[in-house]
């Protein structure tokens, strides 16, 4: 950028050199002639240079918005799955429906807390390393600094309670899906389990990958 900005000066400072002669210079008339032509077009030049750089910073700063965005929606679904449960595979739907039917009963052990402000940790970086390009979205912004909150989730005097943890989240995933180009998300009708899949059991297997007894679960072997 800086690079370009220096090129359209060099320009703009040609044209000036040049319009001054031919307003100000005892030169021809064949010469003032040709002059203006190159100060006019030294100007269209810088002009050019100006706004293809703009346009290359846009383009490269919504690139970049998008990129956090994803980076984001990953972590927080991986965090979402630990805490509550389901397929691992990335469904957007599965996610949000998650989100919105979790219940306050629902354990969160540290380790899955840690989850939960490690991405608020990280939120809080992008916020800081990546504030000119987040100008150009600012509800992508708002949705980092909403979710940095979560950096409070273990703290005793903390600002919100469950159901606002469950609103930060909902309202996260929205946000992120529109800025990473997803269709919006909408609750979907869940399947029965037999067990309850937010168990602290159940999400220290998804997060360790083994029993809190430490036996690990036998590997699948398909038929010959």
């Amino acid at each position: 950028m800086k690079e370009r900005i220096a090129i359209s000066l060099v320009f703009l400072i040609a044209a000036v050199a040049s319009l001054y002669f031919v307003y100000h210079g005892h030169i021809s008339q064949e010469t003032s002639g040709v002059l203006a032509n190159l100060g006019t077009g030294f100007i269209g030049t810088a002009l050019t240079v100006l706004i293809v750089d703009w346009l290359y910073e846009r383009r490269r700063s919504q690139d970049s918005c998008r990129s956090i965005a994803m980076s984001v929606l990953q972590e927080l679904d991986h965090a979402i799955w630990v805490w509550q449960g389901d397929s691992r595979n990335f469904d957007l739907d599965e996610l949000y429906s998650r989100i919105l039917q979790a219940e306050e009963d629902d354990p969160i052990p540290a380790y899955t807390q840690n989850l939960f402000m490690r991405l608020a940790t990280r939120c809080v970086g992008h916020l800081n390393l990546k504030k000119d390009d987040l100008i150009l979205q600012p509800k992508l912004a708002q949705t980092l600094k909403n979710l940095s909150r979560l950096e409070l989730i273990r703290d005793v005097n903390r600002d919100f309670d469950f159901h606002q943890f469950k609103a930060i989240l909902a309202t996260a995933i929205e946000s992120l899906s529109e800025t990473c180009d997803l269709s919006q998300p909408k609750s979907i009708q869940l399947p029965i389990t037999a067990h309850r899949i937010t168990s602290e059991e159940h999400q220290h297997y998804r997060h360790f990958g083994r029993q809190i007894d430490g036996s690990q679960q036998p590997i699948w072997t398909p038929f010959n």
